[in-house]
């Protein structure tokens, strides 16, 4: 009877213990949660701002410098904004008459991970563009920003539709946009979403005590949130499609082209990447290639919607040098270089 009662004043203790531990992992993840969309963090008073519209857009006029790599691999530079908060080192200005302007949007890929704004693949491809037709003023235009996904890009669109773009191209990084639906949703703090992203931050340490630290938000990151959520793909898809057809009808309406480009993590372009991920995380070839069927469902969606696209898994996978930065994962600017040539090999543009 004593041992009894002794067991269930333990059970008891352990489940009161356990009630605290969770309550406030609860809280805790709560509060990060607000506290990124507040942005209060210091990366984020310097680079961002607060916008009704898109949520967030970069601040304007502003030099952030990094410094940042490996031994083998030192990265330095700045992120230079124009006078909209663009990653552009020109101001935007008044619409010429003869001026043909690309909008483009995606995140930190996009935003760019580079020493100079006009590596940047919109800058690449405007490059191309002017040397190849003189009578018109081609504009690219970066509006890359780092963390968005589907809502931002709709907003981005609504925010700046009065610059009169020609073509509004969103570059969706496949590696992590489909995993951060659920956070941009209003119901961000929901018991259910609290508890998964929980449920990946611990399973994330317990990985680590094994396996080499990659930087996981870039393409790891979802492909390890879908592995133990796995009907959350479908429900991330229809988040997905619903925004890119309210771009769609915004688009028709302004007259604007709509543009969208699929751009891979390295686990779908670099195979030896990829099994070195399988064994360090433990994920079957079912489970490392759930991007891959994110990204073709998506584009054959996209076909069916008559949304023009273009997958950059080939292009990429095909190169001959490293495409992504071996720090963090993000594409280098020999990547931005190739998807910029690709895009004016690819894109028939007649005015």
């Amino acid at each position: 009877m004593k041992f009894l009662r002794l067991l269930s004043i333990n059970a008891l203790v352990l489940l009161l213990l356990l009630s605290i531990v969770g309550t406030v992992a609860y809280y805790s993840q709560v509060r990060r949660i607000k506290t990124f969309f507040k942005l209060t963090g210091e990366n984020h008073v310097a680079y961002l701002q607060y916008d009704s519209t898109a949520m967030f857009v970069h601040k304007p006029n502003i030099k952030v410098y990094e410094n940042w790599g490996k031994p083998n691999q030192k990265f330095n530079g700045e992120r230079r904004t124009n006078n909209l908060g663009f990653r552009e080192d020109h101001d935007i200005l008044e619409k010429k008459e003869n001026e043909y302007r690309i909008l483009v949007t995606g995140d930190s890929h996009t935003d760019g991970a580079l020493r100079y704004n006009n590596q940047s693949f919109i800058n690449v491809w405007e490059k191309h563009l002017n040397k190849a037709d003189s009578a018109t003023i081609y504009n690219g235009i970066n509006g890359g920003t780092a963390y968005y996904t589907f809502r931002n890009y709709l907003g981005f669109i609504k925010k700046y539709s009065y610059l009169k773009p020609d073509i509004y191209l969103i570059n969706i990084f496949t590696g992590n946009d489909f995993r951060e639906t659920f956070l941009y949703e209003d119901n961000r703090t929901s018991f259910n979403t609290i508890y998964k992203n929980l449920n990946l931050r611990l399973k994330k340490r317990i990985l680590a005590i094994g396996a080499k630290k990659f930087p996981l938000t870039q393409g790891i990151d979802q492909t390890l949130y879908f592995k133990s959520f796995p009907t959350d793909k479908e429900k991330a898809l229809v988040i997905a499609k619903k925004y890119l057809l309210a771009i769609k009808q915004l688009c028709e309406k302004e007259n604007i082209r709509l543009i969208v480009t699929l751009l891979p993590s390295k686990t779908e372009t670099n195979a030896s990447f990829k099994e070195e991920i399988k064994a360090n995380y433990t994920i079957s070839e079912k489970d490392i290639n759930t991007n891959l069927y994110i990204t073709n469902s998506l584009i054959t969606w996209l076909n069916t919607e008559a949304i023009e696209n273009f997958n950059l898994t080939p292009v990429l996978k095909q190169a001959n040098e490293k495409v992504f930065w071996d720090h963090d994962l993000h594409i280098n600017d020999n990547g931005h270089r190739i998807i910029g040539e690709y895009l004016f090999n690819k894109v028939i543009i007649e005015n």
